[in-house]
C-alpha cells in the first residue's frame, strides 16, 4: 500500500518533513512500522510555500526513483520550505502488471480544479470497473486524465462531480462531492457483483486547507478460497494518523508538536506516526473524513462520519 503525508501551518524545510523524523515518509518507502509492504513505484508530492513567487502555484516533483535514492530531491528538500505540502510514495505489486511510470504517480492536480489528492489504498478488479466508472466521468475531465490508476479514476470522479464549482469549490463542496463519489461506485460494485475488500484513504489539499478519508468498502470480505492473493496489508484497517499544535520542530532531540495542542497553527497528517514517541498522534477512527481549514490561530480541525449506507 502507499504511503502518504499532508501538512499545513508555519513554514518547514521539506528535510524535516521527509526525511529527518524517526519515521519520515522516505524512510517508510523501504522500512515501515506499519502495514510492512515496500514501497517501490516512485515518489511525488505538491508544495505550497506563500512566500515564493506564484504562491498559489505548489512545487511540483515526482519521479519514478526510489526516494531514498534521488540526489535531486534530497538537494531540494534541504533548500525548500512549505506552509503546505502533499507527498505519497506509491507502492504497487511486484509484477510487471503494476501500472509502473510517471504518469501514475500522485498527487493529481488538474489545471482548473482547486484541490489535489493523494491515494492510500486499492480498488478491487479497476480493470472491470472502469468502463462503468469512465461513463460518469465529464469530456473535458476525461480529456486530463493521463495514468491507468484506480486512484486517478477516483480523481476525475470526484472533479467531475464538483462540477462548475471544481475551481473554487470549499471543503463542504469537495466532502459532498467524495460522499457522492463513494455511493456511485459502492453502487457499481454492487452491481457487477465486486465485494472484495477496498482501502479508500484519500487525501486531498489546496495549499491550506486539507480534507482526508479514512475509508474500506466491504471490509474483511477476501477470498477464502485463495488465501495465497490477499496481502498482509489488506488484513488490517489502513492506518490514518494526525498531530497537531503550534509549530513543528526538534524538541529535546526529537521531531515533535511543540506548544499546546488547542491552538492549532500546525497540522501534520500521515499514514503512520512520523516520530518514534507517538504519545502526541491521535488515529483517526475508521470511516471517518477529517477536515482541516483556516489559518494560524483560526485553523479549525472537524471530524465526520461517513455514512453513505
Amino acid at each position: 500500500m502507499c504511503r502518504v503525508l499532508a501538512y499545513s501551518g508555519p513554514p518547514v524545510t521539506l528535510e524535516d518533513l521527509l526525511y529527518r523524523p524517526d519515521s519520515s515518509l522516505i524512510r517508510q518507502a523501504y522500512a515501515p512500522r506499519q502495514l510492512h509492504k515496500l514501497n517501490l513505484g516512485g515518489f511525488g508530492m505538491l508544495a505550497w510555500d506563500g512566500g515564493s513567487a506564484e504562491p498559489d502555484l505548489p512545487w511540483d516533483y515526482r519521479s519514478t526513483e526510489l526516494p531514498v535514492f534521488d540526489g535531486n530531491l534530497r538537494a531540494l528538500a534541504r533548500k525548500a520550505r512549505a506552509t503546505c505540502l502533499l507527498a505519497h510514495v506509491r507502492g504497487i505489486p511486484y509484477n510487471t502488471d503494476a501500472g509502473f511510470g510517471p504518469h501514475n504517480l500522485h498527487p493529481f492536480r488538474y489545471p482548473g480544479c482547486r484541490w489535489a489528492m493523494a491515494h492510500n489504498g486499492d480498488l478491487h478488479d479497476h480493470d472491470r470497473l472502469k468502463p462503468e466508472l469512465l461513463r460518469h466521468i465529464d469530456a473535458p475531465v476525461l480529456k486530463q486524465m493521463r495514468g491507468t490508476t484506480d486512484s486517478e479514476t477516483i480523481y476525475a470522479l470526484v472533479t467531475t462531480l464538483l462540477g462548475q464549482r471544481a475551481g473554487d469549490a470549499d471543503g463542504g463542496e469537495l466532502l459532498h462531492a467524495l460522499f457522492a463519489c463513494l455511493r456511485l461506485v459502492g453502487d457499481i460494485r454492487r452491481r457487477l457483483g465486486v465485494e472484495r475488500n477496498s482501502a479508500l484513504n484519500l487525501f486531498f489539499s489546496d495549499g491550506e486547507a486539507i480534507l482526508a478519508l479514512r475509508y474500506t468498502y466491504d471490509f474483511g470480505c477476501y477470498d477464502v478460497t485463495r488465501p495465497d492473493s490477499v496481502h498482509e496489508s489488506n488484513l488490517g484497517y489502513l492506518s490514518l494518523w494526525y498531530t497537531t499544535g503550534e509549530r513543528y520542530q526538534v524538541t529535546e532531540n526529537e521531531f515533535r508538536m511543540s506548544g499546546r495542542a488547542d491552538r492549532c497553527t500546525a497540522f501534520l497528517l500521515a499514514s503512520e506516526p512520523l516520530t518514534r514517541d507517538t504519545t502526541g498522534w491521535v488515529e483517526v477512527p475508521e470511516y471517518t473524513a477529517l477536515s482541516v481549514s483556516g489559518a494560524g490561530s483560526d485553523r479549525r480541525i472537524v471530524s465526520a462520519d461517513i455514512d453513505i449506507w
